[in-house]
């Protein structure tokens, strides 16, 4: 999510429905993206800022600066609200105190955006090469622009790029990206609202009310610590694994059998009988991670097969299985594809492997 062409083709995306909008005067102001809901449980960083102002004046534009803005004019006519070419039949549109609502099936969430004067070279300078701890987050902001993010309670660790970014007075914290580069999308924005000795303050927003948080100072990174997640991480910062059983033509489903003809050695066993269904993702790099493993009898109910079996193919597909394999990604929607989320569903008769289902 780099352009604001493509936030723009998601309002388009959206369909219309009919009810009630926010007046004129309600929507004018600045707006600070929060997310995008792809789902009632996937949301999307959307770190986009929307600007309407008294005398009609539309902007959109990256709070990061990474694309043009984009400006035009706006109006509120009939409860029918325009922005630019775009009308928002009545409904499509809500405000709820200090969050504006864009859509309705994967609506876009804004929240109201209050200045705070932060300086942002003293920020930089107070923050960069230091590891600052919450009660539940843990950053190490490297001053070669890497950033690694550890949750507290489960210590799990991704790696990122960071930067301090500008907007009116304002300074955020814009964190995107992986492990490789700065494209795989965004985290949530944080806005500094204050700083003091020893820690920050700053806030986001989780599409319900704001979140306040307080950064303490822990120590300075030490040398030649390197930004590397604790384990697998997908590319991109939104991914959802949506698993799909992989379409197997002619071509994968021979390549898949030589591979297996080549790397698994049957297990003779009276009894395990049944399907394996292995799930994993593949990231931009071709490493594999996120293994579900289930198996199920003749009568597809749940059970369990002998681990010589299901270890065989779990190493088989996170070692040999192409990493092509798969015909969908997470980023179908822009083009750009980057982790693939794949099933495959092995079947066997006395240890035996028989047949591969898609």
């Amino acid at each position: 999510m780099k352009t604001v062409g493509l936030l723009v083709s998601l309002v388009l995306s959206l369909v219309y429905v009919r009810g009630q909008s926010p007046t004129r005067e309600q929507l004018i102001g600045t707006w600070i993206g929060v997310h995008t809901e792809w789902d009632t449980d996937v949301t999307c960083p959307l770190p986009i800022y929307l600007k309407l102002e008294t005398d009609s004046t539309y902007h959109l534009g990256m709070v990061d600066g990474s694309a043009a803005e984009k400006v035009s004019t706006w109006a509120v006519t009939n409860r029918v609200v325009r922005l630019d070419t775009i009308h928002y039949a009545p409904k499509l549109v809500q405000r709820q105190n200090d969050l504006l609502r864009i859509g309705v099936h994967y609506p876009m969430v804004f929240r109201r955006f209050q200045d705070v004067a932060i300086d942002s070279a003293t920020a930089y300078k107070q923050l960069a090469g230091g590891i600052w701890q919450s009660d539940s987050l843990s950053i190490r902001l490297y001053t070669n622009g890497r950033v690694s993010l550890e949750n507290v309670k489960t210590k799990q660790r991704t790696a990122h790029f960071w930067q301090l970014s500008r907007f009116g007075t304002s300074v955020f914290l814009v964190i995107s990206g992986n492990s490789y580069n700065r494209d795989g999308g965004y985290k949530p924005l944080w806005q500094i609202t204050g700083l003091s000795a020893g820690q920050f303050r700053a806030v986001s927003h989780n599409g319900r009310a704001a979140v306040p948080e307080t950064f303490r100072f822990a120590r300075k990174i030490p040398l030649g610590d390197s930004c590397q997640p604790s384990g697998f991480q997908p590319c991109h910062n939104c991914f959802a694994r949506m698993w799909h059983g992989t379409l197997l033509n002619s071509d994968k489903k021979y390549t898949i059998k030589q591979i297996l003809n080549t790397h698994f050695q049957p297990v003779n066993k009276p009894g395990q009988s049944g399907l394996v269904r292995v799930r994993f993702v593949i990231n931009c790099q071709g490493e594999r991670g996120l293994f579900e493993v289930a198996g199920f009898d003749d009568d597809y109910c749940p059970r369990t097969f002998d681990p010589q079996i299901v270890d065989q193919l779990v190493r088989i597909c996170r070692d040999y299985i192409p990493a092509n394999l798969s015909n969908y990604s997470s980023d179908q929607l822009i083009g750009e594809p980057l982790d693939s989320a794949t099933s495959l569903t092995f079947k066997f008769k006395d240890g035996r492997l028989t047949d591969i289902l898609p």
